[in-house]
């Protein structure tokens, strides 16, 4: 179907859009992973990530039994949660994105774009699910996507805090002179 191809897209667009609509009420957090990885590196309180991560599973069951009931579209039966290696390495772009636009290394104005985009880089790099909650409501309990997310989550949110209290060193070239202040003599 055409519909398959068009699934990242779809997804990462959605997840732009829920940023700029409810990012500033909520976090926008609609992955547990994300959750996950935002509590272990404290960019969250550990008792709201517990009630989000409930409401995000509850969230993905409530999504599936509406599919089932046909009150929305169709869910690709084929679709199938991608390798350990890819779920892993796909959250980790969309992983470090997010720290990075909770520490403000992303303008507000393009938060929305940062994060769905690298949701759908992830998914295009994957093509997995990236999404526990999701993969959980798609019958994947067993997949890599269950543990290899939150692992992911775990690894990169704690990357990207090493790696933000972590400041290059100043390079100074010697063949350049470094300039000075003029002392004015005149008067």
């Amino acid at each position: 179907t055409i519909a398959a191809p068009l699934t990242p897209f779809a997804v990462g667009l959605t997840l732009l859009g829920f940023v700029y609509a409810v990012g500033s009420l909520s976090g926008a957090h609609l992955n547990p992973a994300v959750t996950v990885g935002l509590v272990v590196s404290r960019r969250f309180p550990f008792a709201h990530g517990l009630l989000y991560v409930v409401a995000q599973v509850a969230g993905a069951l409530l999504a599936r039994l509406m599919v089932g009931a046909g009150l929305v579209g169709e869910l690709g039966h084929s679709y199938q949660a991608g390798t350990v290696v890819a779920e892993f390495l796909g959250f980790g772009i969309l992983m470090i994105t997010v720290a990075a636009t909770t520490e403000k290394q992303v303008a507000k104005a393009g938060s929305g774009i940062a994060v769905g985009g690298a949701l759908l880089a992830g998914l295009l790099v994957s093509h997995g699910v990236l999404n526990p909650a999701v993969a959980l409501a798609m019958g994947l309990a067993t997949s890599p996507t269950i543990w290899a997310t939150l692992l992911s989550a775990v690894v990169f949110s704690l990357i990207f805090s090493v790696i933000e209290h972590t400041k290059p060193a100043e390079v100074h070239d010697e063949s350049v002179p470094t300039p000075t202040a003029k002392v004015d003599d005149s008067k």
